[in-house]
């Protein structure tokens, strides 16, 4: 299975060093729904890790799909230079990479 990585092309090129082969610029992306879609459809995809930019323009539909499918699985990471990364991003990215929560209530 693939790992795809689609951002900025500082997360790109970082995770190109990681051993990712495949990445998409999303300077060179004119419709990122298109792009995410056409990846979730591929067989051979595991894993997309996407950059909240990239992620921030894909529709609100496809956002919702992606909430609740299972393969592949889409990680979105912090932007390339962002400062801040909350408690609850963190929470809801373990949440859509894991596809359950790990916190314990109560």
């Amino acid at each position: 299975m693939k790992i795809v990585a689609v951002g900025s092309k500082e997360i790109c090129i970082g995770l190109r060093l990681a051993g990712v082969k495949e990445f998409h610029h999303r300077e060179d992306i004119k419709d990122m729904t298109g792009l995410v879609e056409g990846l979730l459809k591929r067989e051979d995809i595991g894993i997309i890790i996407i950059d909240d930019g990239s992620f921030s323009m894909l529709n609100w539909a496809l956002k919702k799909r992606i909430e609740t499918i299972a393969k592949p699985s889409i990680v979105a990471v912090p932007d390339y230079g962002s400062t801040t990364v909350e408690s609850e991003s963190l929470d809801v990215l373990v949440r859509r990479a894991l596809g359950f929560d790990l916190k314990k209530k109560g």
